[in-house]
């Protein structure tokens, strides 16, 4: 992390931040519009515009999370962790806290985007000889050498006026006291204020002169003249040359210095530390409380989610976090153009029973020479005789309903031929006014659940059939993708086997029932009927053959929209 301080609203630094107006004035004011005063969707917001700014820099730097969000080891997968304890309790975030987060992602950005690990690793490899103490030394300098240097690169564009800015802070928050006997993380810390901000001390031990001279000499040498067209790889090589020259400078000066701590473990490979031990960081935050608990940061993720590729922190709320069935769940566009064939006469079927069954709605025409008697409009009869008005009842053409289709591996062939021509004919019948068609495509592949949308844009698309069957998932992706506003909601799910992966289909069930979704699931030529009746109960229909399927699906709709109107 950039920095390690939790802000104590009883120290006289704060006094001060808090009276300049520091926290309700920043740059980031200008560009985020996206706030809430609801600590889960504002975590989330935040969360969402640094994922932006990371994306700004380069697309191998890694996503950006909350400390706490995952049990996972998100160092290992290189995603930037952002402590939350700093902006716990100050919705929505103030500018001024903003600026700050968006410093600290921009730092660690460019820490994987020049690829400062790499740096380190070619310095150790031509040091594996060096002396325990020695290496630990070197180590410092290195990841401080690193942290002025990314630092510098991003004074280069605007972001650099966030870094500033939480380097600032930073700054205003650290015990000072250089008059003390040297110590080297001192040493370090003043090399940094002093290249980056031309920070001056007054009273200083004169130990620190020197070494701090030819430090700062140096790196001003190699940010004002490294060549930055390169590749990368070169760049890293040119810094870690430039770095034992420098330790070479100041090695006899400070190697006996005294350490707080030691950074470098042997037979390890570490990453250099960037941390600065100013103020001892307390467990809880001023509440109290943990910064992040678990249920703040599931709603955190089922925030995210919304509008994303990944349903899974969605599908885990609804089955349960600690639900070991659950498998990944993500939306993927990876389709081909569908050429299926369209029956008309099954298309001409399909429409007049969504006339049949359609909603009504009363449609007044007043100022007719005919019909039945206006009140309103009796004072016309002697001037004009338009005092009639007459009633319609009208359909309106409002369906919401979600062909949910298996495209496991034993689909492939006619079987998935013939539901592209079901689903096209659908789409056909339900062409135009205010209907909504989804089509869906799901199978399993690698441990996800792979949900494919089959109708966008008004075209048909298709998936190649693969995997297996992770139906109580794919219900649920489908129910939470379709629209709410819409009152008659359907899914009709068509597949040839039991679900064997992913959650349980009674999850499903219960979340359709309890969202008033009318679901209804298609066996279609699966002879071994058991395990479908006791996955899917009363909602579950059988067909002998697939061709079956067009003629099934207009006696089931016609079935379901007349109980729905009874």
């Amino acid at each position: 992390m950039f920095f390690d301080v939790e802000v104590d609203k009883d120290t006289k630094q704060y006094n001060f931040w808090h009276k300049a107006g520091w926290m309700y004035e920043g740059y980031s004011d200008f560009w985020r519009r996206n706030k809430s005063i609801i600590e889960a969707a504002e975590l989330a917001n935040v969360i969402r515009a640094l994922r932006k700014v990371a994306g700004q820099i380069g697309s191998n730097v890694g996503g950006v999370e909350w400390a706490g969000m995952s049990r996972l080891d998100l160092q290992k997968r290189g995603i930037i962790t952002v402590d939350p304890s700093f902006i716990i309790g100050d919705y929505p975030v103030p500018p001024g806290k903003m600026d700050i987060l968006v410093g600290i992602v921009v730092h660690e950005a460019l820490f994987r985007k020049e690829w400062s690990d790499l740096v380190w690793a070619e310095i150790e490899r031509a040091k594996k000889d060096l002396k325990f103490l020695d290496k630990d030394l070197l180590h410092k300098m290195v990841a401080e050498a690193e942290y002025i240097y990314v630092d510098k690169l991003a004074e280069r564009s605007v972001l650099g006026l966030y870094v500033r800015k939480t380097r600032q802070f930073l700054f205003e928050r650290m015990e000072w006291n250089p008059s003390l006997p040297p110590l080297l993380e001192m040493l370090f810390v003043m090399w940094r204020f002093q290249v980056l901000d031309e920070k001056k001390w007054d009273q200083m031990n004169p130990l620190y002169l020197e070494p701090l001279d030819i430090l700062s000499a140096r790196m001003l040498e190699l940010v004002n003249n490294l060549p930055l067209k390169g590749s990368v790889t070169e760049r890293c090589k040119f810094r870690s040359n430039f770095y034992l020259e420098m330790f070479e400078a100041v090695h006899g000066l400070i190697g006996s210095w005294k350490r707080e701590t030691i950074t470098y473990f042997d037979g390890e490979r570490p990453e250099p530390k960037r941390k600065v031990k100013s103020v001892k960081k307390k467990a809880k935050s001023a509440s109290g409380k943990e910064p992040l608990s678990l249920k703040l940061a599931s709603e955190i993720e089922e925030q995210l989610a919304v509008g994303s590729s990944d349903l899974t922190p969605l599908i885990k709320a609804i089955c349960g976090e600690d639900d070991p069935d659950v498998i990944n769940t993500s939306l993927w566009d990876f389709t081909i153009p569908a050429h299926p064939s369209v029956d008309p006469y099954l298309v001409a079927r399909l429409k007049g029973t969504f006339y049949a069954y359609a909603n009504r709605i009363t449609v007044v025409n007043r100022g007719l020479e005919s019909g039945k008697i206006d009140k309103s409009r009796l004072y016309r009869a002697p001037m004009t005789k338009r005092c009639f008005m007459q009633k319609q009842l009208i359909p309106e053409l409002s369906w919401n309903i979600a062909v949910l289709v298996d495209a496991s591996r034993s689909m492939e062939g006619p079987k998935w031929r013939l539901v592209e021509s079901v689903v096209a004919s659908f789409y056909k019948a339900l062409e135009g006014q205010k209907n909504k068609l989804q089509a869906f495509g799901y199978f399993e592949h690698d441990g996800v659940a792979i949900i494919s949308e089959l109708i966008r844009k008004g075209k048909l698309y298709s998936i190649p059939p693969n995997g297996r069957t992770p139906s109580g998932q794919a219900i649920l992706a489908a129910a939470l993708l379709l629209p709410k506003e819409k009152k008659r909601r359907f899914i009709i799910h068509v597949t040839d086997g039991e679900s064997n992966c992913g959650c349980d289909v009674k999850h499903a069930l219960d979340y359709c029932k309890k969202e008033k979704i009318d679901l209804v699931t298609l066996g279609c030529g699966y002879k071994e009927r058991d395990m479908l009746v006791k996955q899917y109960g009363k909602s579950l229909e059988f067909l002998d053959y697939f061709e079956q399927l067009p003629k099934a699906l207009e006696n089931l709709l016609r079935r379901k929209l007349l109980f729905s109107a009874k």
